[in-house]
């Protein structure tokens, strides 16, 4: 979901500093393993600081059990055949144990490249280890900082503007009964939201409140979206229930969608939902003309 609201070309900007940025802190710090700092920096990219600090701190933490699991079993001298999945294997529950269960694949690489890449030892492999990480999080937190910090309303304009464009897109799906589709939406819309409040706490925590009450503004919009999705759930639910034809509600979203210049009354029963979805219409069309 999060990749529909990605801008590409904004993250391959990000992705190219990052990339050069982990390669001079390498060269500076001595860091052989250029694989682990790169692609960590890489998964860390985000649209703000304080959600790519929350990744960093996963992957350093999840790293950092892998790669001291990984050390231990590999001081124990144990054959590779059963060294090598226990350390995988407790790198993974350790992950989920701390509630990190999102970067058990860190925990599991890590593990993994200290039990098969073998430096001076295996005190020094986890010294490269944990080097490699943490050049990955300073550089991710450098390049979000430097990029992103600056520009949060334009980012999150961007991804509403996608988002609102996928929610009209589904509204004949939705009245087809395709509830696969209307699913993916609400997702995204879930998943942009949740985005848009930890961004409203980090920009409380800055004090930038110029940005907050653009961003608080930006979050209604994807609350009325939501809405507007959820009524026509309803509408299309009622529908099929009460056994009615599709045509008026066919049209009635043609009409959302402007598609359709001719607006219909639907049958008694569903002409509450429906006055209801023209309110969230009004409120919506009145931020936009706010907004411009």
């Amino acid at each position: 979901m999060t990749s529909q609201l990605t801008n590409p070309l904004f993250l391959v900007f990000k992705a190219l500093l990052a990339c050069v940025l982990v390669l001079m802190l390498d060269q500076l710090l001595g860091n052989p393993d250029h694989v682990s700092s790169t692609f960590v920096a890489l998964l860390c990219l985000t649209p703000t600081v304080s959600m790519g600090l929350w990744h960093a701190r996963d992957q350093l933490v999840s790293g950092l059990l892998g790669a001291c699991w990984g050390t231990a079993l590999s001081f124990l001298g144990w054959p590779m055949e059963l060294a090598l999945p226990l350390a995988v294997g407790l790198s993974i529950a350790s992950s989920f144990g701390l509630k990190m269960g999102g970067s058990y694949a860190t925990a599991a690489f890590s593990a993994l490249f200290v039990v098969l890449v073998q430096f001076q030892s295996p005190g020094h492999t986890l010294q490269v280890r944990l080097l490699a990480l943490s050049i990955a999080a300073v550089s991710s937190f450098i390049v979000n900082t430097l990029v992103s910090s600056l520009i949060y309303r334009d980012i999150f304009s961007e991804r509403l503007a996608k988002a609102e464009k996928e929610v009209y897109a589904v509204l004949p799906a939705v009245v087809a009964g395709e509830g696969a589709k209307a699913d993916q939406v609400f997702e995204l819309l879930a998943t942009l939201k949740h985005q848009m409040r930890q961004t409203l706490q980090e920009l409380a925590f800055r004090k930038d409140w110029q940005t907050h009450a653009q961003l608080l503004k930006l979050l209604k919009r994807a609350q009325w979206l939501n809405y507007l999705l959820h009524l026509i759930w309803d509408l299309a639910w009622l529908q099929r229930e009460e056994g009615l034809d599709t045509h008026d509600l066919e049209t009635f979203v043609a009409w959302i969608r402007g598609e359709a210049s001719e607006f219909v009354f639907l049958s008694d029963s569903l002409l509450g939902v429906q006055k209801r979805v023209v309110s969230v219409l009004k409120r919506l069309n009145a931020q936009h003309e706010t907004a411009a």
